[in-house]
């Protein structure tokens, strides 16, 4: 079977997340980062982050914030991955009168490579122009290049760094940013 004749990837639906889904996006949150960087960073240092930013009460707190926006994606109705776009949060390197930071932008690993992190980011960019903002802007580890090239090919360009701690372990994150 060659790629065209490959069955296409079911549609992948955006929706903005609710209480309801506090503990979807708990579960998805974990599961998501614990895959992305588990394998790079001790055990101790992962559940210790772990445990400090997923929580259902840690959940419904961001989700009751109306700073932040919370994008849910699904493929035939099951969770596929997540963003939070937060307003009010800047950074030094970000150049701009209204930015909004993407906080988190994570896809299941059942899901990569089935454009869903695509659609994702498409509906940030498309959230944050609605909401005025003129610059999108995210830290990302150095060390993550698969998340990197994926901001590249959004147009996204480093614009400095911060410190990002993961349990006892600073690490150096890029900023990077997106003129609207």
């Amino acid at each position: 079977m060659t790629t065209s004749d490959a069955p296409p990837s079911p549609p992948v639906s955006i929706r903005l997340a609710t209480l309801a889904d506090a503990a979807t996006l708990t579960e998805l949150g974990a599961r998501t980062f614990r895959d992305t960087f588990a394998a790079e960073n001790t055990p101790e240092n992962v559940d210790a982050f772990l445990s400090s930013h997923y929580s259902r009460a840690l959940q419904e707190a961001e989700l009751r914030d109306p700073r932040n926006l919370y994008l849910l994606a699904e493929v035939d109705g099951v969770p596929a991955g997540f963003a939070l776009l937060c307003d009010g949060a800047r950074d030094p390197s970000v150049r701009a009168e209204r930015p909004v930071n993407l906080s988190r932008l994570y896809v299941d690993r059942a899901f990569l490579g089935a454009k869903v992190g695509a659609a994702l980011m498409g509906r940030c960019v498309d959230e944050a122009r609605t909401r005025k903002h003129d610059v999108l802007w995210l830290g990302v580890w150095e060390r993550n290049t698969r998340a990197r090239a994926f901001y590249a090919r959004w147009g996204f360009i480093e614009v400095g760094e911060m410190r990002f701690v993961l349990g006892t372990d600073p690490q150096r994150d890029l900023v990077l940013a997106l003129t609207l």
